[in-house]
């Protein structure tokens, strides 16, 4: 019973059915909406409008399909399989390798040798000679002229057994990183440090199931926006770490540290409001992380008024209106409107150290910092997952480009005459084979 079970498990049936469910899932992952992949507003609409669903996706696991046990356990099965597979193949694939005079055989009546011809010998042809040639070629040679078998590429046989374990260095790679894996999101102004702290993320991001959030330093010294012709082009943010080395990120160079990638996603304006009461006594203020990039409206509160902010990098008026020439911070200014309780007290523009005035107070604009979101990615096994590629890609190459030739042949006497007769064969273009033996046996006839 036991033997029927291992049988099964190692069998290609069990091989193609556990394909097939892992390629199911991995469909069903694309279609149901995975909780890391969609915002909690998103998430807690679809639970609202559609309770009993969700409720049985959660319990079975498929709103985190990928780390779900159903795909665990898939995966167990998988390499269990090619487990039995690589410990059924490994002898087979020793045994290729391995040198044995039983090698040699009759290249007259060998089976399995698509080539096979024969060549008239001069006195100036013997075997010890023909060894020596096919040698000098890279061919691996048991016995003399009197019966001979040559292999060239004698090792290739191991790159199948190569590209089977680039699976386990994958596997491997591929649970490390789902387990240690730290998603989230950093917005950071010019002149603002990071230490780590959870609460400085936006939102404050779940936590990974093995290891430690990242354990970063830094501050953000400047933030310098690239554009041309009034286009954005680039993004460029200085930093300075906590060992005080000077560094640079952009959207194409991320910051990395503590096996943490910081990526340089968008910018914003953090500016520096400031709210003086009549006399002039500044009785509120605060930098405010305003999310007014692309013509959005952001909102803040300070000293009980509330204010609806939006933001033109390029100020001018349009038939009157408020509107942006370019994306470039060449004029850039502030309308606001404000409002207490729900009723609108005031609306202005307000640009670089301006201010408004509504009911006596004046709301001063005294800084413009900008600051910039990081998504921010920490985990472990991304090298073991491209060691496993790195493997992969080596067999490949190996198993095709310094494929296994084999050559049995003899000298012997025929009608008065000395023959050369010989049978090749090769794993993989045969045909290209074929020609390659004829002109390795007309060159190595001819050179004598």
């Amino acid at each position: 019973m036991s033997n029927k079970v291992v049988n099964y498990f190692k069998s290609l049936r069990f091989t193609l059915l556990i394909i097939s469910l892992l390629g199911a899932m991995f469909i069903l992952g694309l279609w149901i909406p995975q909780e890391s992949m969609v915002s909690q507003a998103m998430y807690s609409q679809w639970q609202q409008n559609s309770p009993k669903v969700v409720a049985t996706l959660k319990a079975l696991g498929f709103l985190k399909i990928y780390t779900s046990p159903i795909m665990l356990a898939l995966w167990g099965f998988f390499f269990l399989n090619l487990s039995l597979v690589m410990w059924q193949r490994l002898p087979l694939i020793k045994k290729r390798i391995a040198l044995s005079e039983t090698s040699i055989v009759d290249p007259a009546t060998a089976p399995g040798y698509s080539f096979r011809t024969y060549y008239h010998l001069t006195e100036q042809h013997d075997g010890a000679a023909l060894i020596n040639s096919l040698r000098k070629h890279r061919y691996t040679v048991l016995g003399d002229g009197g019966g001979f078998y040559a292999v060239k590429n004698r090792l290739s046989p191991i790159a199948f057994g190569l590209f089977h374990i680039s699976f386990f260095f994958i596997l491997l790679g591929g649970l490390t990183s789902v387990y240690t894996r730290f998603g989230g999101v950093l917005e950071i102004a010019e002149g603002e440090s990071f230490q780590g702290e959870l609460a400085q993320y936006v939102p404050t991001p779940g936590l990974a199931k093995i290891g430690t959030p990242p354990r970063v330093a830094f501050t953000v010294k400047s933030i310098e926006p690239q554009s041309q012709n009034g286009t954005p082009t680039g993004l460029k943010v200085r930093l300075v770490d906590g060992r005080g080395i000077d560094q640079l990120a952009d959207v194409n160079r991320p910051y990395k540290d503590d096996n943490t990638t910081f990526v340089v996603d968008s910018i914003g304006v953090a500016p520096l409001f400031v709210v003086k009461d009549p006399s002039g006594k500044e009785i509120d203020g605060a930098y405010m992380k305003l999310h007014v990039m692309g013509g959005k409206e952001d909102v803040f509160s300070l000293a009980g008024f509330y204010f609806r902010v939006h933001f033109y990098p390029d100020y001018y008026l349009e038939n009157g209106k408020a509107a942006t020439r370019s994306q470039g911070f060449n004029n850039p200014v502030f309308t606001i409107a404000v409002e207490r309780q729900g009723k609108p007290v005031a609306s202005g523009v307000v640009s670089r150290s301006g201010a408004l005035s509504f009911l006596g107070y004046n709301l001063v604009l005294q800084q413009m910092p900008l600051w910039v979101r990081f998504s921010v990615i920490k985990e472990y096994g991304l090298s073991v997952i491209y060691a496993g590629f790195a493997l992969a890609s080596l067999a490949v190459i190996w198993r095709f480009l310094f494929y296994r030739r084999e050559i049995v042949g003899s000298i012997r006497e025929c009608d008065g005459e000395q023959r050369l007769v010989v049978a090749g064969r090769s794993e993989f273009y045969k045909s290209l084979a074929e020609d390659e033996f004829t002109a390795l046996f007309e060159k190595i006839l001819r050179s004598r």
